[in-house]
């Protein structure tokens, strides 16, 4: 056999790894993001039995946030140095633990301290975005990053589903945990799932990054917060920028367009449901399959670009009184230019960066994702609450607008 012929079918082998740990990194993420979604929508039920208001709820859905904030550069820099599988191992069993101390809470704090130990765990997404970084060449990142949006989309469709079904049949289960039953139920079951996906992990997914060295001493663990001021500046700072404004602008309307969509259009819960389903399928559809098919022609910039604009498209009309059919149709766009722009950023961000520092830099952008869904619903249910329900949609497309003109004299790739 020539060197030639040694050098490709090496090249061959390492790109079928590479698929087949992907597609195990996307089972792991997806069935993360399931119990997720069995469990977020009732949260403020099961926190209402406990005497907790709305704004407590919204406390406890912050510290999900927060603790993500804290925790996804310290995660970040620690698998640079010791690998990603073990990261990703440590966060699931972190959300099975998470989910547990949910399940038996019987006050406000024990709910504040579970959802923190999730968000804490749910930092290892940066991590699960630089296993990405390291199995696929720069030709391939942006699909890559798509896959793992295509599994938070679709953990979040099917989750809420699951979870009802789990909640009814816990409320039929004779002196189960009480009356809480039908709440606690698909908290258990999340718990159960995500030890599960621990096994299968530890059993099927590939390390990625060998590493170079130990464990990070107490100080040099929380470095790259101390050195974030290096990584925000020139094109980083301006894709920081992108990803904060794009998910500030996604995270008002998740907020606000139930809302909306009870009060002016007289839908129910199950018809905004099937809203939020069919939003979440297409932008699982945009960054699972659409989004790799695009990007090789386009180039990231491009998509950030067509996904900027089919998000404003689609917000500013919100404002406004319109059909039930254009809803169905505003909304795709709104889901479909998020799934595009969103991946997109990542990528470029990943190949802004050395190697050595995917696991930092990408967890300083989960950190700015992070940031975006404390302050996006808080700013959109101020605007709706105060000046009126169109507000969020025409400043969340005023804003997306002037995300485009950060990427002005950005070279675009072709």
């Amino acid at each position: 056999m020539s060197s030639v012929e040694a050098v490709t079918n090496t090249e061959t082998a390492v790109a079928t790894a590479g698929r087949a740990s992907r597609a195990v990194l996307f089972l792991t993420v997806f069935i993360d993001l399931l119990g997720f979604g069995i469990v977020i929508p009732f949260l403020p039920l099961y926190a209402e039995r406990m005497g907790v208001g709305a704004a407590g709820v919204g406390l406890i859905l912050a510290s999900y946030s927060a603790a993500q904030l804290i925790g996804a550069p310290i995660l970040g820099r620690i698998s640079d140095r010791v690998g990603r599988r073990p990261i990703i191992m440590v966060g699931l069993l972190g959300s099975a633990a998470g989910y547990l101390i949910y399940g038996f809470a019987t006050s406000f704090l024990w709910l504040i301290v579970s959802r923190a130990v999730h968000g804490l765990c749910a930092a290892t997404v940066s991590t699960a975005q630089a296993y990405i970084a390291d199995t696929t060449e720069e030709s391939e990142r942006a699909q890559g990053m798509g896959l793992i949006g295509a599994a938070f989309g679709l953990g979040f469709v099917l989750g809420p589903g699951l979870g009802g079904l789990l909640a009814f049949a816990g409320s039929h289960l004779p002196g189960f945990l009480a009356s809480d039953a039908g709440l606690r139920l698909p908290v258990f079951f999340a718990s159960a799932m995500a030890l599960g996906n621990f096994f299968f992990a530890a059993k099927a997914l590939p390390e990625s990054h060998e590493g170079v060295g130990g464990l990070p001493g107490f100080g040099e663990v929380f470095e790259p917060w101390f050195n974030i001021s290096q990584n925000l500046h020139g094109l980083l700072l301006k894709l920081f920028s992108l990803a904060f404004l794009f998910t500030f602008v996604f995270a008002g309307l998740e907020t606000t367009f139930p809302l909306l969509a009870a009060g002016h259009y007289a839908l129910t819960p199950v018809g905004i449901g099937g809203l939020f389903a069919f939003a979440g399928l297409l932008q699982a559809l945009a960054q699972g399959y659409l989004l790799g098919k695009i990007v090789k022609r386009t180039g990231e910039w491009w998509l950030i670009r067509g996904g900027a604009i089919a998000m404003a498209v689609g917000l500013a009309p919100l404002a406004f009184d319109t059909s039930h059919a254009m809803l169905w149709i505003l909304l795709a766009l709104v889901a479909v230019g998020y799934g595009f722009s969103n991946p997109s950023v990542a990528s470029l961000i990943s190949k802004s960066a050395s190697r050595r520092l995917q696991g930092e830099v990408l967890g300083v952008n989960q950190s700015a994702l992070s940031m975006a869904r404390i302050f996006g619903p808080i700013a959109a249910g101020l605007l709706y609450e105060t000046l009126g329900a169109s507000w969020p949609y025409l400043g969340g497309a005023v804003i997306v607008i002037a995300a485009l003109a950060l990427m002005r004299e950005q070279a675009v790739n072709t």
